[in-house]
């Protein structure tokens, strides 16, 4: 049986978020049985862009903070905040995110360091399922211990991203894009997510969610706040993303992510979970707006395997862009994995706006996620609309 901790929290005011995240370590042990004295934690965040912390796409400071200073009290010798957001893996670039974030304020008040590793590191996992090697941060394979410190969000590719998906941020920077090309369907890049999991298993302790303020509708960058009210803690990813996935009224199983980790062994079944702490009903927001992960194959067993990529495009939503609105900033262009995103000028002429070429467009969503605008919206095709006849009903509770 799997523990997963969950604790009420209305608000980021740091006395709440200190007391509630002490509460849901304690049930799992206390910090020392995570932390040892002399160790060098690096505390993986969720910061995927460049942003306030009220736009709730990135894991808010106090969490951050709150779980920092137990590791200290711990005896850990360092804790360092690190993740790569979507763009180059720099000094210049990470800088920004980490003032913007709120991530400098807390270290400097705190003396938590943020990474100024920006080597990689090659990772080779014999065993994985699809990813043998593939780039990994160089601070996390220095690490002792990683605590993976998530943000609870709908993801227009994978459904929800959490505990699971979060990890993906072990990646370098732009690395990522060359992931999502090599792993282009949802199965096959979930098995890639639980490889970047199995390779640090032995220092990945624990997973801490911010749930006080989620994102729904067109996560993890562009939706909109939603005050859900709690802390998740586990040292199972999957079981804390079942947690996660019921706060939101989901039915676990709908998401992808987290059968596959039931299939990959990481979690007997979704009920094979004690719940500490709160009544996990009392939580769960009804009305949550939730998204569809972009996993339907209706036709999978009946479709020549040369036809899926076209049915797949038929049957998955698609990502637009209103190119009157289109600032030009070419980052969705530039971290398009497939090349599907040209700068073209429009009618009347001046600066190139993207324009997307379906014919290549694997729907990654990737151009959603990381427009700054947040212009790039996710549209349903007649076909789409029409097998996906309320559907979003059944994975409801």
């Amino acid at each position: 049986m799997e523990k997963v901790s969950l604790i009420k929290c209305d608000d980021y005011i740091q006395e709440n978020v200190d007391n509630a995240v002490r509460q849901a370590i304690n049930n799992l042990g206390g910090i020392e049985a995570f932390v040892k004295a002399g160790q060098v934690v690096v505390l993986k965040a969720n910061l995927v862009m460049k942003c306030n912390v009220e736009k709730a796409a990135t894991t808010h400071p106090s969490i951050v903070e709150a779980i920092g200073k137990m590791c200290l009290e711990a005896g850990a010798s360092k804790v360092i905040i690190a993740d790569s957001a979507g763009g180059p893996f720099t000094e210049g670039y990470m800088g920004g995110i980490y003032k913007a974030c709120g991530m400098k304020e807390i270290a400097d008040k705190n003396g938590f360091l943020l990474n100024d590793n920006f080597n990689s590191f090659e990772a080779h996992l014999p065993t994985a399922k699809v990813g043998k090697k593939f780039l990994v941060l160089d601070c996390l394979q220095q690490a002792d211990v990683i605590i993976n410190v998530t943000k609870l969000k709908t993801h227009s590719f994978t459904g929800i991203t959490n505990a699971i998906k979060n990890m993906f941020g072990a990646i370098p920077g732009l690395t990522k894009v060359e992931m999502h090309g090599q792993f282009r369907t949802l199965d096959v890049f979930g098995d890639f997510l639980f490889d970047i999991q199995d390779y640090f298993k032995d220092k990945l302790v624990l997973h801490l969610t911010d749930a006080v303020i989620g994102m729904e509708g067109a996560g993890p960058s562009n939706g909109t706040p939603r005050k859900i009210g709690a802390i998740i803690a586990g040292s199972n990813c999957v079981a804390v993303d079942v947690v996660g996935a019921k706060l939101m009224n989901l039915e676990p199983l709908s998401m992808p992510n987290i059968e596959t980790g039931i299939n990959r062994g990481y979690l007997d079944n979704e009920a094979n979970i004690e719940v500490l702490g709160d009544n996990i009903n009392e939580l769960v927001v009804k009305d949550y707006k939730t998204v569809m992960p972009n996993n339907y194959k209706p036709f999978a067993t009946v479709v020549p395997q040369w036809l899926q990529p076209v049915v797949h495009k038929l049957t998955t939503q698609r990502p637009t862009v209103n190119r009157k609105k289109c600032k030009g900033c070419k980052k969705c262009f530039e971290h398009c994995p497939v090349q599907a995103i040209t700068m073209t000028p429009t009618k009347k002429g001046g600066i190139g706006k993207a324009k997307f070429d379906y014919n290549k467009c694997i729907r990654c969503y990737c151009c959603q996620e990381l427009c700054p605008f947040g212009l790039v919206k996710i549209k349903s095709g007649i076909v789409y609309k029409i097998l996906h006849v309320g559907s979003r009903k059944k994975i409801k509770k």
